[in-house]
């Protein structure tokens, strides 16, 4: 197959926390026809497949083409394995995309083994641009630097990229994919470094003030490896030493080593204090707004060794927002199925707290009602009453607070249109209804109560409160048994960071507020205890 790579400048869309990141995207002609080439970089250690990519194209004066629509393109059957490069096979374009010769991409989507699945957010992604790196260059440098060596190391304005290929957040001082270090990558593996390398790994001969001899021959040979170079090195520098500086250098890394020893030991002892852990708790938060369910849990794992006293009662908030977000998700993919009730079921387990999806889960609901509730009426026009019923009867199952439902099925019972065998099986069914409502009546006012209080508990979120009662107690933690950090004065003035609700009795807010001793204290304190500031 004739392939001539078309070397164009390519953007690609990433964050670099995402577990599939694009390292490779250009425009080739293969066979007469114009493909586009994508290659990706699995950091996870799970596999994905079915990638769904979205690309815009660009002229060769970068003015975006189609008015800068987005193109999908869907590789369903490519495999990603951990820590792997994965090579897709070509995308054949057709003759629309004549004059494109740059582009900007982007994964759209992607399915992980694991049975998660990631649909990328490109208001959460910078965009990134890409070397321009020849396939000869590429190959020269997985001979002469690594062979798992795919583009130079590079400081991004937000994140640093790796010559495995992996884009690295710059807190992070370790490659996601490859653990090489960040500092040994950028201050030895970028791209003015590389060539030099590479220049003198194939010219080992060659004088630093003149060209090479004319009588050289045509194709020198193949420069040494990575390890004979670093060993060459090593030897001409250690011959070059005397023995002062030998024991010199061997006391130095006996204090470097000793040092070291001592930060690890001091970042330990630092991770048991409750400094360290309520900026871990904050962080987790953080990520829970962005939806970044999987960060969060990655930090509470590693507090789990010495737990703060709520980390219990998080964990197991942020495991029920992860389900609430796989209801929602399956709710959207099996709306396309004949089944409504399938999705209907899914959207009811959406939870209140999940804020950014519980609001769009009640728009399906209300729709799929509408659509049960019609198709119901559609089976009484064609006298298929017992098919309305059971239809009705499966929609009130769900939703048994369902106005249209509920005014539909009294219609129906009111009417001439069904017969004595229909009215007595309504009636039955009826019965049956009241009993289990009976039944769950003390549930229902405890869920009153439990609405009542997520009301109240988001009402004092992120406000200023006042000590209305004398000598309020803070406590270190969200419970009635913690030990008393303080005890607050009234009309003491205090910020609400976070609400916990303690079954359905309280609200203990975590509040910083000024002891009597001019101390500035973080501690939880009961909502019974404050009121809205005073209007001056």
């Amino acid at each position: 197959m004739d392939q001539i790579i078309t070397v164009s400048p390519s953007k690609v869309l990433l964050n670099p926390r995402d577990r599939i990141q694009i390292i490779g995207a250009n425009l080739s002609q293969l066979d007469h026809n114009l493909c586009l080439m994508v290659d990706v970089l699995n950091v996870s250690n799970v596999e994905a497949t079915n990638f769904v990519f979205s690309v815009k194209f660009y002229d060769e004066f970068s003015k975006a083409l189609f008015d800068g629509t987005v193109f999908t393109f869907s590789a369903e059957d490519s495999l990603a394995k951990p820590h792997q490069v994965c090579y897709f096979e070509p995308f054949i374009l057709d003759e629309r995309f004549h004059t494109a010769r740059q582009l900007e991409i982007g994964i759209q989507s992607v399915v992980f083994s694991d049975k998660t699945g990631s649909v990328y957010q490109p208001l959460e992604q910078d965009l990134y641009q890409l070397p321009m790196i020849s396939l000869e260059r590429l190959q020269e440098m997985k001979d002469f630097i690594a062979p798992d060596c795919m583009t130079y190391g590079e400081n991004l304005k937000t994140a640093w990229r790796c010559v495995c290929g992996a884009t690295n957040l710059r807190a992070e001082f370790e490659c996601s994919n490859c653990h090489r270090n960040k500092y040994y990558v950028l201050n030895n593996l970028t791209q003015d470094l590389v060539d030099q390398k590479i220049a003198a790994s194939l010219n080992p001969g060659q004088e630093e003030d003149g060209p090479a001899p004319e009588e050289a021959p045509e194709t020198p040979s193949p420069g040494p490896s990575t390890i004979q170079l670093m060993e060459k090195i090593r030897g001409q520098t250690l011959n070059s030493l005397n023995e002062g500086s030998k024991m010199d250098i061997l006391v130095l890394g006996l204090v470097l080593v000793l040092s070291i020893l001592l930060i690890f030991l001091g970042y330990q002892q630092f991770k048991t204090t409750d400094i360290y852990k309520n900026h871990q708790l904050s962080q987790a938060d953080r990520l829970i707004e962005k939806d970044d369910f999987p960060g969060a849990k990655k930090i509470y794992l590693g507090l789990s060794a010495n737990p703060p006293e709520d980390l219990a009662s998080r964990q197991e908030k942020l495991n029920d927002l992860m389900e609430s977000k796989v209801h929602y998700e399956m709710g959207l993919s099996s709306l396309d199925l004949k089944d409504p009730f399938i999705s209907l079921n899914h959207f009811t387990k959406v939870l209140p707290e999940d804020d950014s999806r519980y609001a769009k889960a009640h728009e399906e609901i209300a729709l799929l009602e509408g659509t049960i509730v019609n198709q119901a009426r559609v089976y009484l026009e064609e006298n298929r009453v017992d098919e309305a019923l059971d239809l009705l009867h499966r929609l009130l199952n769900v939703l048994p607070n369902s106005a249209e439902g509920l005014n539909l099925l009294d219609q129906i019972i009111k009417s001439d249109q069904i017969s004595k065998s229909q009215r007595k099986r309504l009636n039955e069914i009826k019965i049956k209804e009241k009993a289990e409502e009976k039944s769950k009546q003390a549930l229902t006012s405890e869920d009153k109560k439990r609405a009542a209080l997520s009301d109240k508990a988001l009402e004092l979120l992120h406000s200023f409160q006042v000590v209305k009662e004398d000598k309020a107690n803070l406590r270190k933690s969200p419970s009635l048994d913690a030990p008393i950090l303080a005890s607050i004065p009234k009309n003491s003035d205090v910020y609400v960071y976070e609400t916990v609700i303690e079954k359905t009795s309280r609200i203990w807010c975590h509040v910083e507020v000024e002891t009597p001793q001019g101390d500035m204290v973080l501690g939880w304190i009961s909502s019974h205890t404050l009121e809205g500031p005073k209007s001056k």
